[in-house]
């Protein structure tokens, strides 16, 4: 009875998550130029959580401000794409893992490794300067 009751569960949280709107699917990140340009979002570290924009150039390079309480925090890195369709970034703010998430893939992800801090950018409209 109780592993029947646990596969319920389970299939529940499934279907709950299919019909929910932010269940977040990932995509995979085959070339760093999928995510070249402005970004705005959110960064959380040990600085805090603020919100930042960023931009990614073509070869995967990087750099962005967090808009904090105390002032604005530049942050700069790269970002690189593995064979296997895994990216990882390296920077200023640590490193860890990155990729696309969302149904339509537009939300990019940074994850550090071992907790802690992280990133969550769309795209950031175009400018109109």
């Amino acid at each position: 009875m109780r592993r029947a009751s646990g596969h319920v569960l389970v299939a529940a949280l499934a279907t709950g998550c299919a019909l929910a709107t932010g269940c977040a699917s990932s995509a995979p990140l085959r070339d760093v130029r999928q995510v070249a340009g402005s970004w705005q979002g959110r960064v959380s570290n040990i600085l805090g959580h603020a919100p930042a924009r960023i931009t990614i150039n073509e070869d995967g390079t990087y750099d962005g401000t967090m808009y904090l309480d105390a002032g604005e925090r530049r942050f700069a890195g790269a970002i690189v794409v593995l064979g296997d369709h895994r990216a990882r970034y390296m920077g200023t703010a640590g490193g860890g893992s990155v990729r696309l998430e969302g149904r339509d893939g537009k939300t990019l992800r940074f994850v550090q490794d071992g907790g802690g801090g992280g990133a969550s950018f769309t795209p950031a409209p175009p400018s109109t300067r």
